[in-house]
C-alpha cells in the first residue's frame, strides 16, 4: 500500500506541475500543444473495445506527450519504447502516431534539457532503440546494409534533427532569460546605487548642518552661561530664565549631535576656513583654474552678482555641482572644450556646464552615483537638476537651477 501511495503522490505532483506549466501559456499555443495528446486519448478510447493493446499504447504515448515539459528524457524513452513495440508487433493505428510523437518528444528533450551531453545521449539512445526496432520489423534477422542506412537516416531525421532544433531554441531561450535576469539585476543595482548616492548626499548635508549649527549652538550655550553668571548678582529676577536658556541651548546642542553626528560620512570635510568663499565667484574661479591645470580647455561666464551674501547651503551646493560636473568632464570627455555658465538672478541661480562629446579611448568605470548625488542635492535645496546629451549637437549638458536665498 505504501508503494501505491507513493506512486499516486508522484503522479499527482507531476499532473499538478504539468497543469501549472500549461496554464502559463497562451490559448493558441496551449491548444497546439494539447492537440496531439488529445487526439491520442480520443483514439485510444475508440479502440478500447476492439484493440485494447493499441489503446494502452496510445494512452502511454499521450501520457509521455503531457509529461514532456517536466520529464523530457523519461517521456522520450517511454515514447521510444511504445514506438518499438508498435514496430515489432505492428498496429496500424499506433504506427500512425509513431512519427509525430517521436518528433515532438525529441524536440522537447533538446528544448528542455540544459545539459547538452545528457540530451545528446538520450537522443542517441532513442535513435538506436528505434532503429533496432525498425530493423527487426523490416529485415528480421537478415541484415541488409541498404536497409540499415535507410532506417538510420530516417530515424536521424525523426529524432536527432528535431532534437538539434530544440537544442538551438533552448539555448536561445535560456540566453534570453539570462539577459532578462541580467537586465533586472542591473536595474536593481542602478536603483540601489541611486538610493546610496541620495543617502550619501543627505549624510554629507547632515554633516554640514552638524558643523554649522553645532558651532552656532555652542556659541549660544557659551553666551547663555556667561549671561547666567552675570545675572546671579546683577539681576536675580531674570537669573532663572538665563539658566533655562543655558540648559536648553546645551540640550539642543547634544540632541543635534546625537541626530546628525551619526549621519556624518567618514572623511567628510570639516570647516577649514574656506566656508566664507565656498560657492562664490572666487571659489568657482579656483575650480576653473584647477581644471585648466589638469588640461581641460574651459571658459567661464559669470552673469550677475557675486554669491558672498547668499545662504551657505546654496553656496556649498554651487561648489559641489561645479566640482562634480568638471570631474565628470575629465573622466568621460578628457580635453573636450567646456563652457561653464553661472547666472545669478534676483531669486534664482542657474549653473550650466556644457562640453563637446569626446569619449576616452578606454571608458572609465562609472556608477552614475555622482549625478544622482547632485540631483538629490539640488532637490533638497528646492531646485532642479538635469543632465543629458543634446540630440542636435551631441554635446553633454549639466544644468542646475537653485532658489536663491540671501
Amino acid at each position: 500500500m505504501a508503494g501505491w501511495a507513493k506512486l499516486a503522490e508522484v503522479v499527482t505532483a507531476e499532473a499538478v506541475t504539468t497543469w501549472q506549466h500549461l496554464a502559463r501559456q497562451g490559448r493558441l499555443l496551449l491548444a497546439w500543444w494539447l492537440l496531439l495528446p488529445a487526439t491520442a486519448i480520443v483514439t485510444a478510447v475508440i479502440n478500447v473495445p476492439g484493440q485494447p493493446a493499441t489503446a494502452i499504447g496510445l494512452l502511454a504515448a499521450a501520457v509521455a506527450l503531457l509529461c514532456r515539459f517536466t520529464w523530457p528524457i523519461t517521456s522520450l524513452l517511454a515514447g521510444t519504447g511504445v514506438a518499438a513495440v508498435a514496430l515489432i508487433w505492428p498496429s496500424t493505428t499506433l504506427l500512425a502516431f509513431l512519427w509525430p510523437v517521436s518528433v515532438v518528444l525529441a524536440y522537447a528533450v533538446g528544448r528542455q534539457v540544459p545539459d547538452t551531453r545528457l540530451a545528446v545521449a538520450a537522443l542517441a539512445l532513442a535513435t538506436g532503440v528505434q532503429s533496432a526496432a525498425n530493423l527487426v520489423e523490416v529485415a528480421g534477422l537478415t541484415v541488409d546494409l541498404e536497409d540499415v542506412g535507410r532506417i538510420v537516416v530516417v530515424n536521424v531525421v525523426l529524432v536527432v534533427l528535431p532534437g538539434a532544433i530544440g537544442m538551438r531554441q533552448g539555448e536561445r531561450a535560456r540566453a534570453m532569460d539570462a539577459l532578462h535576469e541580467r537586465n533586472a539585476l542591473l536595474e536593481r543595482a542602478n536603483l540601489l546605487g541611486e538610493s546610496q548616492a541620495r543617502m550619501q548626499e543627505r549624510a554629507r548635508i547632515a554633516g554640514e548642518m552638524h558643523d554649522l549649527l553645532g558651532h552656532r549652538l555652542s556659541l549660544i550655550a557659551l553666551y547663555a552661561g556667561a549671561l547666567e553668571m552675570r545675572t546671579r548678582t546683577a539681576a536675580p529676577e531674570i537669573n532663572e530664565q538665563a539658566d533655562l536658556l543655558r540648559t536648553t541651548s546645551r540640550t539642543a546642542l547634544e540632541e543635534l549631535r546625537t541626530v546628525l553626528g551619526i549621519l556624518r560620512l567618514d572623511g567628510a570635510e570639516p570647516p577649514d576656513g574656506t566656508e566664507s568663499v565656498a560657492g562664490t565667484r572666487e571659489d568657482v574661479l579656483n575650480l576653473v583654474a584647477e581644471a585648466r591645470q589638469a588640461g581641460l580647455p574651459i571658459t567661464l561666464s559669470w552673469r550677475g552678482d557675486d554669491l558672498t551674501d547668499a545662504d551657505i547651503g546654496i553656496r556649498r551646493a554651487v561648489n559641489r555641482i561645479v566640482r562634480e560636473a568638471l570631474t565628470n568632464v575629465h573622466k568621460h570627455a578628457p580635453g573636450a572644450p567646456t563652457r561653464l555658465t553661472v547666472t545669478v538672478d534676483t531669486d534664482k541661480l542657474t549653473i550650466k556646464v556644457r562640453n563637446a562629446a569626446r569619449p576616452p579611448a578606454v571608458p572609465p568605470p562609472s556608477s552614475g552615483m555622482g549625478l544622482a548625488g547632485l540631483r538629490e542635492r539640488a532637490r533638497l535645496a528646492g531646485g532642479d537638476f538635469t543632465a543629458g546629451t543634446d540630440p542636435v549637437t551631441g554635446d553633454h549638458t549639466v544644468t542646475a537651477e537653485l532658489p536663491l536665498r540671501r
